[in-house]
């Protein structure tokens, strides 16, 4: 007789289901009983315990076999080829203020986090172990604190000796005893395939952990966000700014993804405030003293308030040719909102709230104006929108891991900051009285002169790469294609005997191989057989079990001295490679 197997079910969605191995049934070659006797005198069981060795090695040499379905890992977060100075004085404060404690790594260690990628499986599989759960794909759900999940990047980095990158981690490990809540990996990395299928594809330290610092954010600090402070000259902005409170605050967490073709990703929506202690700005206020009624006039410009709402930005899997090693990926910024002057931070920062500039804005104020002796203060408010997104066609091929970026326009910054100016209104603190018609059109213009050189450097030079630290950017979406995924089923069963003759009363023991030699996990497996013709059962039993499954039991057998079916019964899930055996032994007649 030949061995069947049964998989009732899969830990997978990505390839469908394969039918059982079951090839059709062909019986073993059949003499007249007294042909049979004759036989069995001369030679004894030789032959025709060999002949069905031959047979049911011919019958379950063959694999079964579905067609391979293929997908992609994809990411939309940071690939730094190197982090900067200014880059390190940023991620700190950034990753820090979100989860709401104190980090400090040096550039050197941060370099090795964004450069340092990891197999996906080997993080997973690091994870269900300090998770305590039974497989990779449970630990997606399993409750994680980011610590575990730094160890479990740790694992990963040391099983491909990237030891620079495990210190790194370490050393950022121990700076997170304060982030003590959990959150679920699975929130941020959405895998439709098999985990089995994930053995090619990577992932990015620094995508994973700032992804799931946002995610950290979004699920365990629901409070208004406490400011971090950040020098002027650790920006690379000396000669602008003394110093940025900086407050940000993830609305949405971002999605990566390791899915089929259809499978959408997104980054997070974000909501930054900087509050800007500026280098003070003094114009000229010549064209103020020749005005009526003005005697003498000076200006001190010494603050700003800017606020950036960051809607997500989105993609989608088109065509993946695993052959071909290339992958199509449809991409289209977040539509980006700046503000100038004051919103009320519990406003801001409420994520169920839909700002609205005409009821939420306020004036703020940016400095002060003596006039003929009097102080007054200045105060400003701007709304504007950034450039609708549009989606792009991104087309990858070769190696993976590999990075594209997609932008709404190349000068989107130095667009919003000329619509924040172009809006900007003006108010001063109390209203000049009678001169305010002959002053204000003019004060407005020479505040505007002033403040318009500055707006769009610190889009361009704080706000932007503050925003792409988080894997995005002013009207710009990174994209990585981290991997394809293929999942193929590919289950085979061989049978073996431990003696080639046998006599009457001689016991035979045959052993039945199963493999996952395919790249999806195989759950609920069952094995059946049965005994030979002219033999009677005596035992059966389970040899080493493949990795992964946890119980093999002998589900039905016939008496002892009888003769009819036998099945095996696994729990837990066959991992690709897995590999082991049952038995059982019956006497000839």
């Amino acid at each position: 007789m030949k061995p069947t197997t049964s998989r009732a079910a899969r830990a997978r969605s990505c390839p469908p289901p394969v039918p059982p191995l079951s090839p059709p049934a062909r019986p073993l070659p059949t003499r007249s009983l007294p042909a049979l006797l004759a036989q069995r005198r001369r030679l004894g069981w030789t032959v025709l315990a060999l002949g069905a060795l031959l047979v049911l090695l011919a019958l379950l040499a063959v694999p079964a076999r579905a067609a391979c379905v293929s997908g992609a890992c994809v990411s939309a977060g940071p690939r730094l080829a190197s982090v900067s100075t200014t880059q390190g004085a940023l991620l700190n404060p950034l990753l820090g203020g979100l989860l709401g404690t104190s980090l400090n790594l040096s550039v050197a260690d941060w370099n090795a986090v964004a450069q340092g990628d990891v197999r996906l499986l080997d993080f997973l599989t690091a994870l269900q172990a300090s998770t305590g759960v039974s497989t990779p794909s449970q630990a997606l759900s399993a409750g994680a604190t980011l610590a575990q999940v730094s160890a479990a990047l740790q694992a990963a980095a040391r099983a491909q000796a990237k030891t620079s990158l495990a210190g790194a981690l370490a050393n950022l490990q121990s700076q997170l005893g304060g982030a003590a809540a959990t959150v679920r990996v699975g929130d941020l990395l959405k895998v439709s395939v098999d985990s089995g299928a994930l053995a090619g594809s990577t992932i990015n330290a620094l995508d994973m952990l700032s992804g799931l610092v946002q995610l950290y954010n979004t699920r365990n600090v629901l409070t208004t966000p406490a400011p971090v402070g950040i020098s002027g000259g650790a920006l690379g902005m000396a000669g602008v700014i003394n110093a940025v409170q900086l407050y940000a605050q993830a609305i949405e967490p971002p999605v990566y993804v390791c899915g089929p073709n259809g499978t959408s990703f997104h980054s997070a929506a974000i909501r930054v405030h900087l509050k800007l202690d500026l280098v003070t700005l003094s114009p000229a206020t010549s064209a103020l003293t020749v005005l009526p009624g003005v005697r003498s006039a000076s200006i001190a410009i010494s603050q700003l308030d800017l606020y950036l709402e960051v809607a997500r930005a989105e993609g989608s899997l088109g065509a993946v040719d695993a052959v071909g090693k290339a992958v199509t990926v449809q991409a289209a910024p977040g539509v980006a909102d700046g503000y100038l002057g004051s919103i009320d931070d519990s406003v801001f920062f409420n994520r169920s709230r839909v700002l609205n500039a005409a009821t939420d804005l306020g004036y703020g104020k940016i400095g002060s104006l003596v006039l003929n002796g009097s102080t007054f203060a200045l105060e400003v408010k701007s709304s504007a929108r950034g450039d609708a997104p549009f989606a792009t066609s991104l087309n990858f091929s070769g190696s993976f891991p590999q990075t594209r970026t997609v932008r709404s326009s190349t000068t989107f910054a130095t667009n919003l900051a000329g619509s924040l100016v172009n809006n900007l209104a003006l108010r001063t603190t109390p209203s000049l009285g009678l001169l305010d018609s002959v002053v204000s059109p003019v004060l407005k213009t020479v505040v505007t002169g002033a403040v318009g050189p500055v707006v769009a450097p610190i889009l361009g030079g704080v706000a932007d790469p503050l925003l792409q630290l988080l894997g995005i950017g002013l009207g710009q979406m990174t994209v990585t294609v981290n991997g394809i995924c293929q999942a193929c089923d590919d289950f085979k069963l061989t049978k073996a005997v431990d003696r080639t003759d046998a006599t009457p009363g001689s016991t035979i023991t045959y052993t039945i191989t199963y493999q996952n030699s395919g790249t999806t996990n195989l759950t609920d497996l069952k094995v059946t057989d049965a005994t030979p013709a002219f033999t009677v059962y005596t035992a059966g039993g389970c040899g080493a079990l493949g990795s992964g499954l946890s119980s093999c039991a002998v589900a039905a057998q016939p008496a002892a001295g009888g003769a009819g079916a036998l099945e095996w019964r696994f729990g837990g899930t066959l991992q690709p490679g897995g590999m082991g055996s049952v038995s059982f032994t019956v006497v000839v007649q």
